[in-house]
């Protein structure tokens, strides 16, 4: 609206008179600025309503990308497997470890040996832990620890070697049987002038039968689970630390009694984080100088299945046997459960790479995402032997008796 100041009326005969207006240069100015004040408000409501549905369609086509679901496949390579049924397949750097009694190699998707060793072995048993990988002959004295920078480096045990572990920096804790009694050795296979860095003597009288135990990612840590017969069933956790803590304490800085919960394994998480696993749960620590449990889940159904990454713990819960009431539970470290899944279906393998939960048996293929959402499901119609992911978004490794693919599903 233009404003304006009205002078005199001019008359032009006939009664007619003519209003005279003035309009002086500031009402010109102010009738401008308004309207370029409008023009603004206007541009403006359109790049916000713009801006609104470019943000709303991006969210949409990202929620469709992250949660669509695939049903198919295509064969990306295949190569021919040129070993036996004695060959073990494993995932490691997104690549393929394959071990047997007599080597072991790593090859890339196109079959190529990115680094290879050799042994003979009777009963060969692989642990992985950041760029290290650790093979034992079980029931003999030998291991053997690779990284893929040299050609791999071997020590020899005064006892035969019932488990093993290896840390991210290439120590390995190994468990040894003598006839009397058991101890958990740590080694430093790299160190050529004093390799043994902890003995951890176990009396099965006194201390109990070793279950299982876990080295942390530094190697300063070790936890281990123990079960004693005398007086009674019970299971007992006990946490060693070799730093200078420890050392005042003569490394044992910890316990937790478990009662008659049978311990089915340890494993950490991160160098100061621990899970301990049991018939009807699992329990958190952190703090490995001075343990302290952070939280613990129980479960009214049975453990099935267990899975970790860096990330989450997952549980699988049901009743032996069957599907139903079978679901699948994740958490985060913090004790917080982020999904809750029914899963009526049948699986013998299962294992957490990034966001997916992939479950395989010999002929189907589920892959869930982490948070619930199905992403793939196949039924091959054959047996096939290892699904592994791929270095590329979306690409798998399938293994059948014959052949290595690497597939793209869509």
């Amino acid at each position: 609206m233009v404003y304006c100041r009205i002078d005199n009326d001019l008359d032009i005969g006939n009664g007619v008179k003519l209003a005279v207006y003035n309009f002086s240069e500031k009402d010109f100015e102010d009738d401008r600025n308004k309207k370029k004040r409008r023009r603004l408000r206007v541009l403006a409501i359109s790049i916000g309503a713009a801006l609104i549905i470019g943000i709303a369609a991006i969210v949409i086509v990202s929620y469709y990308y992250v949660n669509r679901s695939f049903s198919g496949y295509d064969v990306v390579s295949e190569i021919n497997r040129a070993d036996s049924n004695n060959v073990t397949y494993r995932s490691f750097q997104n690549n393929l470890l394959k071990y047997s009694r007599d080597g072991i190699s790593l090859l890339d998707g196109n079959g190529k040996t990115l680094w290879n060793g050799g042994y003979e072995m009777e009963n060969p048993q692989v642990d992985i832990c950041g760029e290290y990988v650790a093979v034992a002959d079980i029931g003999a004295k030998k291991f053997y620890v690779y990284n893929g920078k040299d050609s791999g480096v071997d020590m020899e045990m005064p006892f035969p070697i019932g488990r093993l572990k290896v840390a991210a920096n290439g120590k390995v804790a190994v468990l040894l049987h003598d006839e009397d009694s058991d101890v958990i050795n740590i080694y430093d296979p790299y160190n050529t002038v004093e390799p043994l860095k902890v003995e951890v003597p176990t009396n099965v009288t006194d201390n109990g039968y070793p279950l299982d135990f876990d080295i942390s990612p530094d190697g300063d840590s070790l936890v281990a689970a123990y079960m004693l017969a005398s007086g009674g069933m019970e299971t007992k956790v006990c946490f060693y630390n070799f730093t200078e803590v420890g050392q005042d304490q003569n490394t044992l800085v910890g316990g937790k009694s478990f009662e008659k919960n049978m311990i089915s394994c340890i494993k950490f998480i991160a160098e100061d984080e621990v899970a301990i696993f049991y018939e009807n749960g699992f329990s958190f620590f952190e703090n490995m100088k001075k343990p302290e449990m952070a939280f613990e889940k129980t479960f009214d159904k049975e453990i099935k299945s267990l899975g970790y990454d860096e990330d989450h713990i997952l549980v699988i819960t049901g009743n032996a046997g069957s599907t139903e009431d079978q679901s699948a539970h994740l958490f985060s470290f913090r004790g917080k459960e982020e999904m809750t899944e029914k899963i009526g279906f049948k699986y013998t393998d299962i294992m957490m790479v990034d966001q997916e939960i992939i479950f395989t048996d010999d002929q189907s293929c589920h892959i869930l995402r982490k948070n619930g959402k199905e992403k793939f499901f196949f039924d091959f119609g054959k047996k096939y032997e290892y699904f592994f992911p791929a270095k590329r978004d979306n690409q798998y490794f399938l293994l059948d008796e014959t052949t290595i693919k690497k597939i793209k599903i869509g």
